[in-house]
């Protein structure tokens, strides 16, 4: 593999790959995650991601608060 990427191209390239799929993705807190989790592996696998941190991840992560509406 070339150059490592960065986190904001894993995030966005991670997007574009699910935006491309053909079979469709459901994500909320009403739906198994499992899925999700499964897509995430292969993409960190594929681009020879680091695992994420113990005892750093998730205290480290910001979510964004998104107004209902």
């Amino acid at each position: 593999m070339g150059e490592r990427i960065t986190a904001s191209e894993a995030v966005y390239g991670f997007a574009a790959w699910l935006a491309g799929r053909k079979d469709p993705v459901t994500i909320s807190s009403e739906h198994d995650a499992a899925i999700v989790c499964d897509l995430v592996k292969t993409w960190c696998d594929v681009n020879e991601l680091d695992e994420p941190r113990e005892g750093v991840y998730p205290g480290n992560i910001v979510h964004p608060v998104i107004p209902s509406g």
